[in-house]
Order: C-alpha cells, then structure tokens, then sequence
C-alpha cells in the first residue's frame, strides 16, 4: 500500500490503539471528519460509549505526541452516506483504506483503492506454536539427537537451530512450543521454558501426557493437549484458550485436583448471552447463586468421576458430585469478591469463560497472585457472542500483550464433544446467510 493510510471507524472501535500500530506502517495516518462524527455519535450508544470514548483519547494523545504523523479531511458536504465520504476521502488523498468492513472494502477497491481488510484480532497476537519439518533440521544440521533436554550451551545452539529453521528469531523470553513433523501420527515437540532456558521434550514424556487421580486418569487425546498439561505443570500461571469441548476446564480442573491438597478458588463472570434470557433474582446463599453459572467445572467433574445426577435414595433425588464433593473441593467466588483477594502460598484461581471478561476486571485478577499463588485462565474469542466488544475484550487485550515469562499460553485445536458441533460451529459462521 502506499504512504498514508486512512482509518475505518469500525476498526478504532475495536482497538483504540490500532492507530499506533498503523502508524508504524504508514508515514502518515488520516482521519477523515465523519469518522470523528461516528465516533462522537457512539459515544452515547450504551454498548460502544466506552470504545467511542477509548478511540477519541487515542486519537487526541497520538495527535500530542506526533503531530506530523496524523492530519484529517474535512470531505465533502454534498457526498451522502458515512461509508462513501470516507471512501472519497481516500480518493482524494491517494492514500489506502484500513477497515475490518468487507462491503466497504470492495466499494473502495471498485474505485482503485488500495484496501487492507483486517479482522477482529488485528494480527500481532502471539502464536505459541512453531511447525518445521524434520527433513529442514538436517539442512542447517548434519544429524539432531532429539535429545530429552536441552540447557546451557546447548540449549542456545538449539534456540538458533530452531530460529534459523523456522524463518525468525524466536524469543527466548516466551512460553512456546516447537513441532517437529516426523510423518508420524503425532509430532516431536519442545517446549521452550523461558524461566530455566531449557528446551523439555513433552510428547513421549507421561508426566505430560496424563493427569493421574483418584480412580481415573485423564489422558492428553492430542498433542495440544499435551502442551497444556506441561503449561499447566511448569509456568508460573496459564492462559488456555480453545474452542468449545477442546477440554480446557476438563484439564485445568484435573490438574488442580492432582497438584494441591485444598479448596481451589473457582469464578466465571455472571454474564448470560442475552438479558431477554435473564431469570431475574437468585435466591439463596452465594454458592447457590453462583452454582449455575459453573457448570464447566461441574462437569468436568461428572467427566472425571461419572455423572451422579438424578440419583435417588428413599425418594429423595440428590446429586454427590454437586451437593458434596464440589464444595469439598472448590471455594466459590463471586467476581466482586475478587477485589480483595491475595492468593497466597499455592493458592489457584481458575477463572473460566474469561471471554465475557472487560480489560479493567481482567487487569484486577491479574494482580491477584503472589510469588506462589497460580492463575488459571479459560476462555474463546468466538464466544462472546456479541456481549463485550472487542475495544473491552481482556482477553483480546491480553492476548496482544503475550508473551510474557510469567504466563504460557495454550491455543487448543480441537474439540471432542458431539458431531452436532460442526452445525453450532455453522450456525457461528457469518458467512452463511
């Protein structure tokens, strides 16, 4: 694209500070008056107030802090329709048009535009995983050992190795994980382990590839799996993300059951997918009121040790797993409550559906742990289901902060519920009208 590049409203809605990241592209940003409109608009929309308000800031702190970088367009009175005098604003600047519109896109580049469609997530989000093939080792090496560990000397020699195969400088300071395509069912893998700067190899190591309990053993059915269980064990605190049925509340709670010997704290945000769908009042204690929007970890029980629901003694229905064994083992904790918390030696939090989750409460549990306290996260972008906004999303926020030392990150692939989900999948695809 060419010098200068103008800026869709949509997408400052979603990420205020897509203006940075442009203008690390483009020598100059453009902004074009109806765009100030829009957002001075939204501004008293209750779902987008607070992006509107984000995007207006961004845009008068970049303007402060480099002047040179950014002019607007006054447009033409007479050219009706938002879309269109943003459209003719690029036209008469000769400049491209960044957008996350599809319809706009394809108007702009009829009249020879240069268009960048962007989607929600705005690339620069970490990827935990690098792939190569076993046959490029051997171009950059005469023979590779596929030792277990790799420390010291060795573990910078084989950082380079893996840097100079994969195409890019990995980074020494991130949680990630290294295919090796052997033209097996199941690849190599290293795991790069920031905090020790060693390379583990995971995928024939069983302390990875299985969680032993009390009569069961729940098992890595993949090799993402296996990447999560040694995250789970090995870094400091754990971000998994997947979508629906891939097992990440499933291997969370296992772990947690197999590596502390007290109650886990246990939270998700109270947020539905609609208010029309919502109940109202919940009587009862605060685990009563909470019991409900925890079913991920309730089942993940029923999976572990077999589902006790509808059972039934002297006519009386009762459920061990919920009435008993989950209070046993689990203290509640409504999301107001976690202002005050401090998780202290080998405390964990596991915060599920962090997806629903705004930047602000997301940053107030990430303040939660001290030096040995463990955060958990469970969460899927394609799951807000409209309810938080990208510009509020924590999770979308964090996952354009990653990496960090301190956090490994683990991206599941698939998913092992019903074949039904590939028509909820469908029903999710917005290309399907």
């Amino acid at each position: 694209m060419g010098l200068n590049i103008i800026i869709d409203t949509n997408l400052l809605l979603d990420d205020a500070n897509v203006i940075y990241k442009l203008s690390k592209e483009y020598e100059k940003l453009i902004i074009p008056l109806t765009v100030l409109k829009e957002l001075d608009d939204k501004k008293y929309d209750p779902n987008l107030s607070y992006s509107a308000r984000n995007a207006i800031l961004a845009i008068k702190q970049f303007k402060e802090e480099y002047p040179d970088k950014i002019t607007f367009h006054i447009g033409d009175d007479e050219i009706t329709g938002n879309d269109a005098k943003i459209i003719h604003a690029a036209e008469e600047t000769g400049s491209g048009l960044a957008t996350k519109d599809m319809s706009m896109s394809i108007q702009a580049e009829a009249k020879g535009i240069e268009t960048k469609v962007y989607d929600t997530v705005l690339n620069n989000i970490f990827k935990p995983y690098v792939y190569i093939h076993h046959n490029d080792l051997y171009i950059e090496e005469d023979v590779f050992a596929y030792g277990q560990m790799y420390a010291g000397e060795a573990y910078e020699s084989v950082l380079r190795l893996f840097s100079e195969v994969a195409g890019k400088e990995l980074n020494r300071d991130a949680w990630f994980f290294i295919f090796i395509n052997v033209e097996m069912e199941r690849p190599i893998i290293y795991a790069n382990n920031p905090t020790d700067y060693i390379f583990d190899r995971i995928d024939n190591n069983a302390t990875y590839l299985e969680v032993k309990l009390e009569g069961n053993t729940i098992k890595a059915r993949d090799s993402y799996q296996n990447c999560a269980l040694y995250a789970l064990q090995i870094a400091p605190h754990c971000l998994i993300t997947g979508c629906w049925g891939s097992g990440k509340t499933l291997l969370s709670v296992a772990h947690t059951l197999a590596h502390s010997n007290r109650k886990s704290f246990v939270t998700r945000p109270p947020i539905g997918l609609d208010r029309k769908y919502d109940l109202g009042f919940m009587p009862g204690k605060k685990e009563d009121k909470m019991m409900d929007w925890l079913a991920g970890f309730l089942s993940a029980l029923y999976y572990i040790y077999g589902n006790s629901r509808g059972q039934c003694k002297d006519g009386v229905s009762y459920d061990h797993i919920k009435d008993i064994m989950f209070r046993e083992l689990f203290e509640i904790l409504p999301m107001n409550a976690i202002q005050g918390l401090s998780l202290l030696d080998k405390d964990i939090l596991l915060v599920d559906e962090i997806q629903l989750i705004n930047v602000d409460y997301l940053s107030m549990i990430l303040s939660r742990p001290s030096e040995t306290g463990k955060l958990i996260l469970m969460g899927d972008l394609k799951q807000t289901y409209s309810v938080i906004k990208p510009a509020e999303s924590g999770l979308l926020k964090l996952l354009r902060i990653l990496p960090h030392r301190s956090m490994a990150y683990v991206e599941l692939q698939n998913s092992y519920r019903s074949d039904i989900l590939e028509v909820a999948d469908q029903l999710q695809d917005k290309t399907i009208g």
